[in-house]
């Protein structure tokens, strides 16, 4: 008679199971309504992934497994949809087969890209004027992040990620931020977060050393390298003495001059790196996931110098031999 019972409470509970899971599973609940792009060939897997980082699912394989079980996966349309908070999983279903006519807006931001040249891109392409856009990084600022904004130029500086990116026209300059700045989000994983506690970095500090390496790496195999004669840098206390970050300071995030004199290495202010100890205050500009990673898993060895020779930069473990590179380096400078 136990048995029969404990059987019974079982099947009752999976029974309850089958009957709300699917609710659950089906729509998120959300407040505002929610703009998405899908382009001409997204496959399934892309579009449930799109669903899910805007937070309208709960599932992605449940809704694959209810998009197979209609024939959606073989006839999604491109368009810029916008959902309502109360729709329902069909209705979705229902808009990916029909599509839109209007075609998405593409946004191409590069790696290494500041604040400002991002605005400067948003509004060449007509999705917001680039002041809007700059008040709605300064926005998402105040409403979702709390480290030190003194000394920055723009708040949001370094947060937002260098991807392509397709907007509609309704996409206000609030969407685009919480778009780039999500997808940052989703970059940073609980892996790279462990790593940053283990160098003793904050999440601000990693992004402000990616974007050095960023903006100094002449191609990818250097990033590690070059990460690791600014971590050796750090670890005695040397100053960093990087020129990207006097540009950027001289330029107040906006302006960028082409070549770096002594008189600039003189200039003080909050982000030059040859008058100030330590990491600069923030990001000098957008890093991609590869200085990110490179930031967390920097190369060890004995380097604490690089100069820009041909096909990249030369490192140096010496300041003598460093001065030796410089002077090829000039060499090359005067043939060009």
């Amino acid at each position: 008679m136990k048995k029969l019972l404990v059987l019974l409470v079982f099947l009752l509970i999976i029974g309850a199971l089958i009957v709300m899971l699917p609710g659950y599973l089906s729509v998120s609940s959300f407040d505002e309504p929610v703009d998405i792009v899908v382009v001409n060939g997204s496959t399934l897997n892309h579009v449930a992934e799109l669903l899910y980082e805007e937070g309208v699912i709960k599932s992605r394989l449940w809704f694959k497994y209810r998009a197979k079980s209609a024939n959606v996966d073989r006839s999604i349309k491109p368009g810029n949809y916008t959902l309502s908070p109360n729709i329902t999983i069909s209705e979705i279903f229902d808009l990916l087969k029909k599509g839109t006519p209007e075609k998405p807006i593409i946004l191409t931001i590069p790696e290494g890209y500041t604040i400002y040249q991002i605005a400067e891109k948003v509004e060449a392409l007509n999705l917001a004027t680039a002041e809007d856009f700059i008040k709605a990084s300064e926005k998402y600022y105040d409403e979702h992040l709390d480290y030190s904004a003194e000394n920055l130029y723009f708040k949001l500086e370094g947060y937002l990620y260098p991807e392509t990116y397709h907007f509609s026209n309704k996409s206000t300059p609030e969407d685009i931020v919480y778009r780039l700045a999500k997808t940052m989000k989703n970059v940073l994983t609980e892996e790279y977060l462990q790593r940053a506690s283990e160098l003793d970095l904050t999440i601000h500090e990693v992004l402000t050393i990616a974007s050095i390496i960023e903006r100094e790496a002449f191609h990818d195999e250097e990033r590690s390298k070059i990460s690791g004669v600014i971590h050796n840098r750090l670890r005695i206390n040397m100053p960093l003495q990087v020129d990207a970050t006097v540009i950027y300071g001289l330029g107040e995030g906006m302006e960028h001059i082409n070549r770096v004199y002594n008189t600039h290495l003189e200039t003080p202010n909050p982000f030059n790196t040859y008058t100030n100890l330590g990491i600069p205050p923030g990001p000098i500009g957008a890093p991609g996931k590869a200085s990110i990673h490179a930031t967390l898993y920097p190369e060890v060895h004995d380097y604490f110098y690089y100069v820009l020779g041909e096909n990249g930069h030369v490192f140096g473990k010496t300041y003598q031999e460093h001065l030796r590179n410089v002077e090829s380096y000039r060499k090359i400078l005067n043939r060009q």
